[in-house]
């Protein structure tokens, strides 16, 4: 039997998984702004004429808005489109090392995060999770955070949440408030791997 090795990833993978990371950050940044000024998703469809299935799909991290879209939503939203994309992406170009960034592991090894992102004054973060096969309960550690994003890289979770269990696949998201979490779980045979972008909101 041959033996089977592993592919390089090649450019247009790495080009990809930038793409995805951007649509996902884009959309929680339109959402929190959103959510900022107290409006629906109806009453910004309304606004802004962009259609409210649009609006889920860019908010999801889904799909990435054109500069017509983003044009609308920049003048109902207040924001300029610059504002949209946080720093990591904007003061292009940046090399985040494996090993750069704040990283927890847990006593057990059984999963590891790591900050790849921090906007000032921690409004916005981007990390990175490893989890192994087991349920992951503590988040003491991670930076202040009062909506959270879970965008499925690889493998499958189950969030569990007070009120209601989320199954996640490769591209699912969810969002919530991070005083409704208990648990992530690793529903995989291997590794579950997600970006864990979470929002602080100012009193």
């Amino acid at each position: 039997m041959d033996e089977q090795k592993d592919e390089p990833i090649g450019r247009n993978d790495l080009d990809q998984n930038v793409d995805e990371v951007l649509t996902v950050v884009l959309g929680e940044t339109l959402k929190r702004r959103r959510l900022e000024l107290g409006l629906s998703m109806e009453k910004l469809s309304q606004l802004s004429t962009v259609s409210r299935g649009m609006l889920g799909l860019i908010e999801s991290g889904k799909t990435t808005p054109s500069i017509g879209i983003l044009w609308k939503l920049s003048k109902t939203l207040r924001i300029p489109i610059a504002e949209m994309i946080p720093d990591l992406f904007s003061q292009s170009p940046r090399f985040i090392p494996a090993n750069e960034g704040k990283v927890w592991i847990s006593s057990k090894n059984l999963s590891k995060s790591r900050v790849l992102y921090q906007e000032d004054r921690e409004r916005l973060n981007l990390v990175e999770w490893s989890l192994e096969q087991g349920k992951l309960n503590q988040f003491q550690h991670l930076p202040q955070a009062h909506d959270i994003k879970i965008y499925q890289v690889l493998g499958a979770s189950k969030i569990k949440l007070k009120n209601k269990t989320y199954h996640l696949e490769v591209g699912e998201s969810v969002f919530f408030p991070i005083s409704e979490l208990d648990s992530i779980e690793n529903e995989s045979d291997g590794l579950s791997k997600f970006l864990w972008i979470s929002s602080k909101k100012f009193r």
